[in-house]
């Protein structure tokens, strides 16, 4: 039932279109299932019904024209349980009702679930029989589990097809992500394909027929010219038997076998890599289906030279292709180098299949002032490339081919935007002191962006988190002390005589080396942080030594060691510390060795726990809301499926927050915030309620938040937090902070981008 399974759910994937695949999927469904009858309905939330979208068994001109409402019959029914009805006589059900366009009157025995993606019902499958029998578990687990293997797959394809009628009848198409760093940007999409394999390629048409020739042939052309270095470069090393392979593939790429069934394919209008995709896929699927074990094997070698093919095609575009003035970059997965490609003052919004609104690329584009939106799943890439693009980051909200009077009223709001923030920097240089005289420290999150960080010094108050591993990741192997020395002082210099927190190298979970591969199933609890630099002392020495170097003669460096969880880990890192005292102080007897501040970063939920140990063992500890508030919810923050479930406005967040406040406080115990909460506003009035007067954020935020402040009463805020404390949900609590501000006069701060439309 396995490869029943795999074999239904692969066949749909490589339909062509959505009308294709529903009908590939009927079939394949009735005779699995051995049934007279597979149907498939899908929601149309506009009408508050469902359309047959696909059937055999019942009547196929009833196709794409019979609805039924959302409170209907069984199919209603299925959909408003959300889960299935499995009944012998379908007839006897109150809830049936006879439909005679559909000619459903011969069957009984009646099957259906729900077909379910993100909490939301997408259609309905149904399979009828005319016996009346009770379909068995085991086809009711089968059709349930197909259910949901189908149902992104059925997502996808419906995006697409939402899509292409879009862009037929000239309107305006809306996806709906997770608001990331907030902003507004207009501009043209320039999409980066991920990882390259005939999955990552969605089918698209393109009218030039020729320049999609020519693209393919020159493609093959440099495969063949790469088989036969290949072939050269191997002959004296391995049998020629062996090298007989290059000359089956030189054989494949000929115009009589993989050309003229590309050909076919660019005919029908489908585009070079589309057409490539279609024909590879087609003979993997056919050779795969043989019975003999040496031909079965020959689909490695097909998929191995469509990949090559496919590398030369994505080459020869991205070679011609530039990046336009107000680039808004797409792609499956953001990394800081794609952000990096984009020529300087040319990127205007950023849109990630993959991840989340508090993964560590979220975080990058908000240091940059980035507007970007996370976690559009399903999204088909090549379809959106050069099309004009609306980013809305406050609402989440990506618009496809925006009509000219979207685009205006955008224009209108980005220009509001653009007066408010004017608001923001005349201020930025005025000390953060509340209307009853509590001066707050705003401190700098720097290390991603650091030309913008380093030019802005007198905003801040200093840096709360300095990110050595952002260096670190920029280069292509592990820095030597002199360099990193050399770096650290400069950042030392650059904010003297103002604090800088390094917090030492903090690489793992979705902060990556490409010369120190960490592969991990669970990386977020795996080999992280403070870890990774214990079990490796040699780098951690090396760190531990160019930082307290580079401190010489300016004295305002403070070191954060991340990831901490137990005192062991501290007593290690503060024998090394020592060490690297000793060794710089036996090395250099002339020179003055000082020794920094040491703090532990709260983001791992023991560590909360043990504040009476760390009040004895180091001078400060900063709560990492960002990993805190994960480990606490049990929320992957990068994965977007469970986004909407980090909240750092939970009521057990800020409980735990508030807690670290009165006890560091108990304790006589410096303390800050360096996650993304203290650079929200409303999430900074709570912290200052709880008795935080040091926060860091990124430089976009500032201003901002300092602009806030200078409007309002600390006494004020510790009322709201009191409110905020005995609610039971994160929606309660955002709601409060709101009216909060909005009596306060603060509304203006609050863009309402559902208005737009």
């Amino acid at each position: 039932m396995l490869a029943t399974l795999r074999a239904i759910a692969e066949s749909v994937s490589q339909q062509a279109s959505l009308d294709s695949a529903l009908a590939c999927f009927v079939k394949m469904v009735k005779d699995a299932m051995k049934t007279e009858c597979c149907s498939i309905y899908f929601a149309d939330y506009s009408q508050d019904n469902f359309v047959l979208m696909a059937t055999r068994g019942l009547n196929p001109a009833a196709v794409g024209k019979f609805r039924i409402g959302f409170t209907e019959g069984l199919v209603g029914l299925v959909a408003q349980r959300e889960e299935p009805i499995n009944i012998a006589f379908a007839k006897s059900h109150p809830r049936f009702k006879l439909s005679p366009e559909v000619n459903e009157e011969g069957f009984n025995a009646f099957l259906s679930v729900p077909v379910v993606h993100q909490k939301k019902v997408l259609g309905v499958i149904v399979v009828q029989q005319k016996i009346a029998r009770v379909f068995s578990q085991d086809e009711e687990s089968f059709l349930i589990t197909l259910s949901a293997q189908l149902a992104s797959q059925l997502a996808h394809a419906e995006i697409k097809e939402v899509l292409r009628q879009d862009e037929f009848s000239h309107q305006t198409s809306v996806l709906k992500g997770v608001s990331s760093a907030p902003g507004i940007a207009i501009g043209q999409a320039f999409v980066i394909l991920p990882k390259l394999d005939f999955k990552s390629i969605e089918l698209k048409k393109d009218e030039n027929c020729t320049e999609q020739r020519r693209l393919f042939t020159q493609a093959v052309a440099a495969t063949r010219k790469e088989f036969n270095t290949l072939s050269m470069t191997l002959s004296d090393s391995i049998p020629k038997e062996a090298l007989a392979v290059f000359e089956v593939y030189q054989q494949l790429l000929d115009a009589k076998s993989l050309g003229q069934n590309v050909e076919v394919q660019l005919l029908e209008g489908w585009c070079a890599k589309s057409a490539l995709k279609i024909v590879i896929e087609r003979l993997i699927s056919q050779f795969n289906a043989m019975q003999d074990p040496y031909i079965k094997e020959r689909a490695v070698d097909v998929k191995d030279i469509g990949l090559r093919v496919l590398h030369h095609l994505v080459n020869t575009e991205h070679a011609v292709k530039s990046y336009p003035k107000n680039t808004v970059l797409i792609t499956n997965t953001l990394t800081p180098a794609m952000l990096a490609e984009v020529p300087k003052g040319h990127l205007a919004g950023v849109v990630s299949v993959n991840g989340a609104a508090n993964s560590h690329a979220s975080i990058l584009t908000r240091a940059m002032g980035i507007p970007a939106i996370w976690g559009i799943e399903d999204l088909p890439l090549l379809q959106f490339d050069g099309k004009p693009m609306i980013l809305d980051a406050y609402s989440g909200r990506l618009y496809i081919s925006p009509s000219q009077m979207l685009q205006d009223e955008y224009l209108q709001l980005q220009h509001q935007e653009s007066l408010l923030n004017d608001k923001f920097v005349a201020e930025q240089e005025c000390d953060a002191v509340t209307l009853d005289g509590e001066h707050i420290s705003l401190l700098l999150n720097a290390g991603l962006e650091l030309n913008t960080e380093k030019a802005n010094t007198k905003v801040c108050d200093g840096v709360g988190l300095y990110r050595t591993e952002a260096w670190f990741m920029q280069k292509g192997q592990f820095p030597s002390q002199i360099e990193q020395e050399n770096w650290y002082r400069e950042v030392l210099a650059s904010y003297h005589p103002e604090p800088v927190v390094m917090r030492t190298l903090d690489i793992g979970g979705d902060k990556a080396l490409d010369y120190f591969d960490i592969t991990e199933e669970n990386p977020f609890l795996g080999w992280r942080g403070i870890r990774v630099t214990l079990d490796h002392p040699e780098i951690f020495l090396d760190q531990l030594k160019a930082m307290v170097k580079a401190n010489i003669g300016l004295g305002n460096l403070k070191i954060m060691l991340p990831m901490i969880s137990g005192t062991e880990e501290v007593d290690e890192s503060l024998a090394l510390l020592e060490q690297a005292y000793f060794e710089l102080e036996e090395k250099y007897p002339e020179q003055a060795i000082e020794r920094p501040e040491i703090g532990v970063m709260l983001e791992v939920p023991s560590s909360v726990f043990m504040l009476p140990e760390w009040s004895k063992k180091v001078d400060f500890c900063s709560v990492g809301s960002n990993d805190l508030t994960q480990y606490l919810l049990a929320v992957d923050r990068s994965n977007a499926r469970v986004a909407d479930l980090f909240n750092p406005y939970h009521p057990a967040v800020l409980r735990v927050l508030q807690k670290v406040a009165k006890e560091c406080q108990q304790y006589e115990m410096s303390f800050s915030l360096c996650g993304e909460l203290g650079g929200d506003p409303e999430g900074a009035l709570l912290l200052i309620a709880m008795g935080y007067r040091r926060l860091s954020m990124n430089y976009s935020s500032l201003s901002k938040v300092k602009w806030v402040l200078r409007r309002l009463k600390a006494s004020d805020m510790e009322a709201l937090l009191t409110e905020c404390l005995a609610q039971s949900t994160a929606k309660q609590v955002l709601r409060l902070t709101r009216n909060f501000m909005i009596e306060h006069q603060l509304g203006e701060l609050f863009y309402t981008p559902n208005q737009v439309s």
